[in-house]
């Protein structure tokens, strides 16, 4: 290992990295305002941007092949923005398989399930991905490249040890409800073989795994974002953070509006009708220049439906998210040494003490239902009236 590696991910090694002085800091950072419009703006998006594809996984495993031969960071500055898609579609199928063991175990073993659910609800309430935007120049300056790469394989092996957790899981809980299905009332059929609490048992620490696994993989992620985060302890360089979470915040609160206004959605005179993907995406910047941030939405829900999977994304990724990375690929457009990271770091540290702090008192509970099921085996039958000796 290198020497400048001894001190940790959070250190940069500043030996042999381009230095500003005073005044050619203030000659770079005023050379940073919006760029204008390019009319290559799409095909330049369009270049270098991942494959878009309505599967999170399948867009996921082609960015990592993608990413194991870049080398001029092109497609690195994207591993956020893939990872972030994927975290969400995992959320969102963690959860429905939890309620869905919650609702068979019911209030057995005194009432795991909703500790279960409660995890869940944490996961998915707290840990929404934060987003890294970086320029690739500033990637290979500082060498972060190979540091990504390395973590990103490193987060894959988290991740296939979740989906195999999580088809371990599933295939547990098909089997519990194929050998005990739910009664007429709103609990398990009373008539059921000894070994039915067993099978519970193991269903819990099944779905305890998969819990802690994919608290796992978002430490992983986390682990990921302050190696590449480190870069903002630079002067020289432009943090665009606050500017990108104001933005996200906008652009969240028009989406909520949008989706409200069924009417509006429908009406085919409310949306334009653009020529070409550069029209529509000058557009789109237009309308974010000037605040105009529901017609934004509406813009690129119409361009997904006449161009799909294109550079405006595929209609499973998150709007707001693909607006914020056109937002940043156009204002740092022929610029270097820009970041943005939209989202806290902090707060996904107190989400992982808080979540480990649950998944112990989960783990407690097992271990508690377990030394019962022991102890309740080898007590004697209270129906037997009496023994001879």
């Amino acid at each position: 290992m290198a020497q400048g590696e001894d001190k940790g991910d959070m250190d940069l090694d500043h030996s042999g990295l381009p230095s500003f002085g005073d005044e050619e800091r203030d000659e770079l950072h005023g050379a940073r305002s919006t760029p204008p419009p390019s009319p290559f703006f799409s095909a330049i998006l369009a270049a270098f941007q991942p494959t878009v594809c309505d599967d999170a996984e399948e867009a996921w495993r082609n960015h990592i092949n993608q990413l194991v031969f870049d080398s001029d960071g092109s497609c690195a500055v994207y591993t956020f923005h893939v990872f972030s898609s994927l975290f969400q579609n995992i959320q969102n199928k963690f959860c429905s398989l939890t309620c869905d063991a919650a609702g068979y175990l019911g209030d057995g073993l005194r009432g795991i399930g909703s500790k279960f659910v409660r995890s869940s609800q944490m996961l998915t309430s707290c840990s929404e991905c934060p987003t890294l935007f970086v320029d690739a120049d500033t990637i290979i300056s500082y060498g972060l490249l190979e540091k990504m790469k390395f973590s990103v394989l490193e987060l894959q092996e988290y991740l296939d040890t979740y989906n195999n957790r999580k088809e371990a899981a599933i295939s547990w809980l098909r089997n519990c409800k194929a050998t005990f299905p739910k009664g007429s009332g709103d609990g398990v059929i009373t008539c059921q073989p000894g070994d039915f609490e067993e099978k519970q048992l193991e269903l819990c620490q099944r779905l305890y795994k998969l819990h802690f696994q994919l608290l796992l993989l978002f430490q992983s992620y986390c682990k990921l974002i302050g190696q590449v985060h480190a870069i903002s302890s630079v002067p020289e360089l432009l943090n665009m953070s606050r500017e990108l979470s104001d933005l996200k915040s906008s652009l969240k609160a028009a989406a909520v509006s949008v989706a409200s206004d069924l009417a509006a959605q429908e009406s085919p005179c409310s949306e334009p009708t653009f020529g070409s993907s550069e029209a529509a995406v000058q557009a789109v910047l237009e309308c974010l220049k000037n605040n105009e941030f529901t017609t934004a939405i509406r813009y690129i829900r119409e361009c997904r439906s006449v161009w799909p999977n294109d550079i405006f994304g595929g209609t499973t990724e998150d709007e707001v998210q693909t607006l914020l990375n056109i937002y940043f690929r156009h204002q740092t457009l022929g610029q270097t040494g820009t970041f943005a990271l939209v989202g806290s770091k902090q707060d996904l540290s107190e989400i992982c003490v808080r979540l480990m702090e649950l998944n112990g008192e989960i783990r407690d509970m097992i271990c508690r239902a377990q030394g019962y099921r022991v102890i309740t085996t080898f007590l004697p039958d209270s129906s037997v009236s009496g023994t001879s000796l």
